[in-house]
């Protein structure tokens, strides 16, 4: 009976990583919205970040907008980026987003003074709404990749626990989410998704990191499933939001 139980034990540990992915596992991943997201480049010496800001917000909105659209300048990154800002464009659909912008026609980014790279399509699921998000404030993402044993929803439910327990047991409410590629970007991609946090203000982004940097741990050492890159810090800016 004891040699029984330590053979139980024994399989136990080596199926460890995919018993808990398999626990993990959520009936279904929120589908999410359709992010259309572009790197562009201020093309007047004269003009920054802050003038292409103020006249994006004056552009019309019609019923074939986005339904948000946000700026996002990069802080703290890597000199691999050299544009000098990312726009993203939020749609509920890949056929609202084509609908739309087939029946809007040209682009306004000449009359923003600026010019944009080929797009890439993302879907955004959201892991944890948390509070409230400022119209200008701050987020960080960084490319993650599957640990063998795991699934997605896996993963995700461990991402929408830990922000949840992180939440209750410190008051911190940074948004959670999980990007994942729906069409363009890199040829050979070297990640599986990107793990974002968007602080309802400045504050609260910058008071998480230092939740985590001085120890606190939401979740048992399980490893989450995922193996992610250091941090790249933006400034968001909501230029447009229907909600």
């Amino acid at each position: 009976m004891k040699k029984k139980s330590l053979l139980i034990a024994s399989l136990a540990f080596c199926a460890g990583p995919a018993l808990l992915a398999q626990d993990m596992e959520i009936p279904q991943i929120p589908a999410g919205a359709v992010v259309r997201q572009v790197n562009c480049t201020i093309t007047s010496d004269r003009t920054d970040f802050d003038d292409i800001v103020a006249r994006a917000r004056e552009l019309e909105r019609g019923e074939n907008s986005p339904d948000r659209v946000q700026f996002r300048r990069l802080v703290i990154g890597t000199d691999e980026y050299t544009a000098d800002f990312q726009i993203g464009q939020y749609y509920p659909s890949v056929s609202e987003m084509v609908s739309r912008r087939v029946a809007a026609g040209n682009e306004a980014y000449g009359r923003l003074g600026i010019e944009c790279g080929s797009p890439s399509i993302v879907r955004n699921q959201v892991a944890h709404a948390g509070g409230q998000l400022s119209d200008n404030s701050l987020m960080t993402y960084s490319f993650c990749n599957i640990n063998e044993g795991w699934n997605s929803a896996g993963v995700f439910n461990v991402i929408q626990k830990g922000a949840r327990n992180t939440q209750r047991d410190t008051g911190n409410t940074t948004n959670i989410q999980v990007w994942t590629p729906l069409m363009g970007g890199p040829i050979n991609r070297d990640w599986d998704f990107m793990l974002v946090q968007v602080g309802a203000d400045y504050e609260g982004l910058t008071e998480r990191q230092d939740i985590f940097r001085e120890g606190y741990r939401p979740m048992p050492a399980s490893g989450g499933g995922r193996t992610c890159s250091r941090l790249g810090l933006w400034r968001t800016v909501t230029i447009f939001a229907n909600n």
